[in-house]
């Protein structure tokens, strides 16, 4: 991993430090930075909406509810696309109009808006007369020509990237800057004025924000800050539940939490069972039935991750012994539909290669691409378009439908141009460090105050830190399957610990007594009524190496 020091400055006090990490993410306005505003007043054209469009869209939602017609909304089966469906059904059940909320399932319909999910959807609900797409239907043509032969009105609300082509729709209310659910939200703030109930699904557009992996600046930060605080004080059932069954302290949600253990539990529903089931837990106001549905989430995600930990072992040994590719290409009956994501993400991970991972079906294959900056990986399968069904994605996570009896011709075409555009290239990860800190900035006043800078996530990185030869005095390895490390290091007169979360592997790599440069971000751990400072190792490097290694015992 290379490590890339954004400042040659090293801070000697808070002060300093301050200004340093200001500058490293080019916020000129701090007060705007670190207050924010309230979603509640972000301006429509700012985020990019037509508000053409949206007079359509309140034009025609008015006859819907004239009439007493029935509307669907249509969503997705990720987190993001079930938090968007949550929030416009509740707010629109709460106008007053006669709405169902609709999410996919994966194994039987696909991806997004998809023919065969309007035929069974339509099969229960036959008077449908208006569909709603969230968080999907940018690129759903088919679907949306079917929609227009059945007379059915669609309007699309999504926040993927268009591919250019006419969108059959009677509006469209798209914007990049935010995720499928803001989205929602903002079309939501548009035909409600109930601020109680706004204010209470920003909560379900920060957990998607941070899920689907936004960029925590300007409007997104804003939509996450303001979410995190309402999460924190939340009164909805489902979630309650949730946060009681994980063990989640509600207190201190952050990005963490939503990202590492809300939304995996959202997610694993549409993975590997049925999607609207998350829905009903956001949208229960039964306590029975939040604490069934909680636990139904709770088991499905334990499943979720014994099923992707040993279909990825098994992927490793075909990834090395492929090693010679820029791209990673596995497919297998064997990989769940659901999952095929995850395992391209950890080959990725692994190594540093962008991955593209096939569930092989009998007459049609579902595949799911992971990739790093620099290889925008939706741009590289849509230049094989010709030899695919359908497609779609962000620069570094796609999907595509692929016929069966192709795979291979595919895998060969792809291998072949991405060795070629790769080729001299390193896609190496980079570690961004703020700066090099003394030893007189390890504590906890530092991390008070970098604490300023959440919430974190994609674009607004943690600050991670290097400091410099410390010695390593002891290490234990901890977790069920002893995969972390637990590192005791002193510098000068003072000992630290270090947290390695998933990095066992560096024990390789160094023995007791070593000194060594410690790439880290500052953590807390309450022990005994206080705080105590602990570090969380991003990488290490080694300065010396000593030739005696023993077992620790502390």
């Amino acid at each position: 991993m290379k490590w890339h020091i954004q400042s040659k400055l090293r801070p000697s006090n808070l002060s300093e430090l301050r200004g340093l990490l200001l500058a490293n993410r080019q916020i000129t306005d701090e007060e705007a930075f670190f207050k924010g505003g309230s979603p509640l007043n972000f301006s429509l054209e700012e985020l990019g909406f037509d508000l053409r469009s949206l007079a359509k869209i309140k034009e025609r939602l008015a006859k819907a509810k004239q009439h007493e017609e029935e509307i669907v909304v249509f969503g997705d089966y990720d987190a993001d696309g079930i938090c968007a469906t949550a929030v416009l059904w509740q707010v629109l059940h709460q106008e007053g109009y006669k709405v169902w909320p609709f999410i996919p399932h994966r194994l039987k319909h696909g991806y997004g808006l998809s023919v065969k999910a309007l035929e069974d959807l339509l099969a229960k609900r036959p008077a449908t007369s208006l569909i709603i797409t969230v968080d999907n239907g940018i690129v759903a043509h088919k679907a949306l020509s079917y929609l227009a032969k059945k007379k059915i009105d669609a309007i699309v609300t999504d926040h993927h990237q268009p591919d250019g082509k006419p969108i059959k729709a009677l509006a469209v209310f798209h914007s990049t800057q935010i995720c499928g659910c803001s989205v929602a939200w903002f079309l939501a703030r548009e035909i409600s004025a109930d601020q109680r109930l706004l204010t209470e699904t920003l909560a379900l557009a920060a957990i998607a924000t941070v899920t689907d992996l936004m960029p925590l600046l300007d409007f997104n930060r804003s939509i996450v800050l303001y979410g995190l605080l309402i999460l924190r004080s939340t009164k909805q059932i489902g979630l309650r539940t949730l946060f009681d069954l994980v063990k989640i302290n509600q207190a201190k949600i952050d990005t963490y939490t939503l990202g590492f253990q809300i939304g995996p539990r959202l997610n694993a529903m549409g993975r590997l069972a049925d999607g609207m089931d998350a829905l009903r837990l956001l949208c229960t106001r039964d306590q029975a039935k939040a604490k069934s549905l909680a636990d139904l989430l709770v088991q499905t995600n334990q499943d979720r991750q014994n099923l992707t930990f040993d279909l990825s072992n098994a992927a490793e040994e075909v990834v090395t012994s492929e090693a010679d590719e820029a791209l990673i290409f596995l497919s297998s009956p064997e990989y769940h539909e659901g999952i095929i994501g995850l395992i391209a993400g950890k080959m990725t991970e692994k190594f540093n290669k962008p991955s593209i991972v096939i569930s092989i079906g009998q007459e049609v294959s579902k595949a799911s691409a992971r990739s790093l900056p620099g290889f925008n990986i939706t741009e590289f399968i849509r230049s094989f378009q010709d030899d695919l069904l359908e497609m779609g994605g962000h620069p570094l996570a796609a999907g595509f439908a692929v016929a069966t009896d192709k795979i291979e011709l595919v895998k060969q075409k792809m291998q072949a141009k991405a060795k070629q555009m790769l080729h001299g290239q390193s896609l190496e990860k980079t570690l961004e460090i703020d700066a090099v800190l003394p030893l007189e900035l390890l504590n906890l006043e530092s991390k008070a105050m970098i604490d300023e800078f959440a919430p974190f996530g994609l674009a607004n990185q943690k600050p991670a830190f290097v400091v410099e030869g410390v010695k390593l005095k002891n290490y234990r390895l901890i977790g069920q399957a002893s995969e972390h490390l637990k590192l005791f290091v002193s510098l000068g007169d003072q000992e630290f610990e270090v947290l390695a979360w998933g990095q066992a592997a560096l024990l390789e790599k160094f023995a007791l007594g070593d000194q060594l440069d410690l790439a880290f971000t500052f953590d807390a751990n309450y022990y005994q009524g206080r705080d105590r400072l602990q570090l969380i190792c991003k990488d290490i490097r080694l300065l010396k190496k000593k030739s005696i290694k023993k077992s620790p015992d502390r």
